[in-house]
């Protein structure tokens, strides 16, 4: 189990620095109002991933105790 949540959680680290990497002007975006829009976006959707995680996990370990 503890290898597959290694796994899991370098998936995720990689998928969200190559995401970040996108949004620069050595990419598609150039550097104007819609590289700042993406950023907006990606940690706006960071935030959701990390609040509805926490929020998962919490009711996860309640619900281990009451077991």
């Amino acid at each position: 189990m503890k290898n597959l949540t290694t796994k899991i959680t370098l998936f995720i680290c990689s998928i969200l620095l190559s995401f970040q990497a996108l949004a620069h002007v050595d990419h598609a975006l150039g550097d104007g109002e819609f590289h700042m829009a993406y950023h907006i976006a990606f940690y706006a959707l960071l935030a959701l991933v990390v609040f509805k995680g926490y929020g998962w996990l919490k009711v996860k370990k309640a619900n281990k105790k009451k077991d």
